[in-house]
């Protein structure tokens, strides 16, 4: 029951992802509104990257999307340094869907499996097992759709 609520949450969290590119052109994709560091396409390039570092990295597995992802949409990365070109909302879209029938694919009955070495969060957390991985990668994709919706209201797009 625990596992199922699991892959519950994630999939719903990334159902709301979506629909938020639905809901985003590219012309709005590129925009970096003053205040801020990044755009709604590093956002949902950084969404893909995060559950890839950290899901991929807890079994010590080839990531299953572009290498050149890691330089464009890691943490502290950001579009303003970019030297290459990003790929389009359509080609982000069929990763993050993708992505998710893939965990589930994986991981799915792993989720009480222990990490050798914990994931930590600073000195702020310390995550052992998959299953708590997952949590904190949902909690993160929230964090960044809340990103995506104030980049939206900063160029006067009420609707996300």
């Amino acid at each position: 029951m625990k596992e199922e609520m699991i892959f519950k949450q994630m999939e719903f969290v990334r159902t709301r992802t979506l629909k938020a590119l639905e809901a985003t052109t590219e012309d709005q994709a590129d925009v970096i509104p003053e205040g801020f560091n990044n755009s709604i396409r590093w956002n949902f390039g950084h969404i893909l990257v995060n559950h890839e570092n950290l899901l991929a990295g807890f079994f010590q597995k080839e990531k299953e999307i572009p290498s050149h992802y890691i330089d464009l949409f890691n943490a502290r990365t950001s579009p303003i340094d970019w030297q290459t070109d990003p790929p389009s909302l359509d080609e982000l879209r069929m990763h993050l869907s993708q992505q998710v029938e893939a965990m589930r694919t994986h991981y799915q009955g792993r989720l009480e499996e222990e990490r050798e070495t914990p994931f930590t969060l600073g000195s702020i957390m310390e995550f052992s097992t998959l299953g708590e991985l997952f949590t904190f990668s949902n909690w993160h994709e929230g964090l960044h759709q809340g990103a995506i919706t104030s980049l939206k209201r900063a160029q006067g797009i009420e609707k996300s």
